[in-house]
């Protein structure tokens, strides 16, 4: 959260065994990560328990949460612009969009892929109401996807040629991806 380019120091933020990796920032003060301290990659999330101080930055005092406990494997959270919603990978085939509360608790979870093939290199729409994000398709060609956050659509090929397509951008205003 602080962002000062004439000071080098960095803040540990996590001691543990376990492999953590992937984070995200759901705001200032509350962090999403992957980890198997439970024997297996979930989601967490961490934030300052620290009244007086609540920049993960310069507390001492920190909570860590599990968000997921599932039998399959989590990973790539990728948080929406406007801070409401992840996307989350979950084994090898599934894509998920969870609501995501200020204090990091997930609700309505909606399935958009459950296939062979979960996607990769996602992005949001900056409305948040769109995902983009390659996908294989039974060719092993990556083709270029759009898929609504809250399912209401089929997801869209937007590519779609025989050369393969990765790592979608949307521009700031949202009318380019």
């Amino acid at each position: 959260t602080r962002n000062d380019k004439e000071d080098d120091k960095a803040v540990r933020l996590t001691s543990t065994p376990a492999r953590d990796m992937n984070p995200v920032w759901l705001s200032d003060e509350v962090l999403l990560f992957i980890s198997d301290k439970e024997g297996q990659n979930d989601l967490y999330l961490m934030r300052s328990t620290d009244n007086q101080e609540k920049d993960l930055f310069f507390s001492f005092k920190r909570e860590v949460k599990r968000l997921t406990n599932t039998e399959e494997e989590e990973s790539n959270p990728v948080v929406s612009p406007d801070r409401t919603k992840v996307a989350i990978q979950q084994g090898r085939g599934k894509l998920l969009v969870y609501s995501i509360s200020a204090s990091g608790n997930l609700s309505n979870e909606k399935v958009l892929l459950d296939g062979w093939d979960a996607g990769s290199g996602l992005s949001w729409s900056p409305d948040s109401k769109w995902l983009a994000y390659s996908k294989s398709d039974l060719n092993f060609n990556e083709e270029i996807f759009i898929h609504a956050a809250d399912n209401s659509r089929e997801p869209v090929n937007v590519s779609m040629h025989p050369r393969g397509d990765y790592n979608p951008v949307w521009s700031k205003d949202g009318s380019k991806l």
